[in-house]
């Protein structure tokens, strides 16, 4: 995307209203239903993860956090190319700086070191951010069992408390097999479940057992919300 259709996208988000344009869509084309939308906390650090089902549930997932945390970070996979959907997105709704936002993940590589203790650090700030706990998008748009251990990793490292996101009928709308293709009809519900606090204080020292069973934990909040 060059700067200037960065720059006309950035314009458009700021007239449409940002993130609300996308809710107004959404409950028209989706029948959008949102549940628990309180306990998304407004100050203080925090983790959202959500499941990662499709792009159209997961933008809306990450413009419902936004709504009450602007300043939220977002993890998003970028191509060999660098490319980032999340950067389009954050500029479509008027993101002034969109780079800034987005904590890097490569395709078939993970997550660097640098950005995962670049995570811890906005953390222990007392900044939020937003990660699929899956770490790749599911095949059957079930809950994927066991999480990827970077959501678990970084609450224990900082104490932060996990508030877990699940939205249903999202796979519906973009099946990873279907990825060239967005289905613009579908019913879409997301359910914010209450603040998982995992210790109370950063842990120092993790071993896998501990890692494990944080996981698990995580796992169940996000079991309970999906059915």
């Amino acid at each position: 995307m060059s700067l200037a259709q960065r720059a006309k996208m950035v314009r458009l988000g700021r007239r449409l209203g940002g993130e609300r344009w996308l809710f107004l869509l959404a409950r028209v084309l989706y029948r959008l239903r949102i549940e628990g939308e309180v306990h998304i906390p407004v100050t203080g650090a925090c983790l959202f993860p959500f499941n990662h089902v499709s792009q159209p549930a997961d933008l809306l997932v990450n413009a419902l956090i936004r709504l009450r945390r602007p300043q939220v970070s977002l993890f998003g996979w970028q191509g060999w190319q660098g490319e980032n959907p999340l950067e389009h997105f954050l500029a479509g709704v008027g993101e002034t700086d969109p780079a800034s936002r987005v904590l890097r993940a490569t395709k078939a590589q993970g997550l660097s070191a640098a950005e995962v203790l670049r995570a811890r650090s906005l953390l222990l700030q007392g900044g939020a951010i937003a990660l699929a706990a899956e770490g790749e998008i599911t095949w059957d748009g079930r809950l994927q069992h066991p999480l990827a251990p970077g959501a678990a990793w970084l609450a224990l490292r900082t104490a932060a408390p996990l508030v877990p996101v699940v939205s249903s009928g999202g796979y519906d709308l973009q099946p990873r097999w279907q990825m060239e293709r967005i289905r613009w009809s579908g019913r879409l519900t997301i359910r914010v479940g209450e603040p998982l606090h995992l210790c109370e204080v950063p842990m120092m020292h993790l071993d896998e057992e501990l890692l494990e069973a944080a996981n698990e934990r995580l796992w169940q909040a996000l079991a309970a919300l999906a059915t």
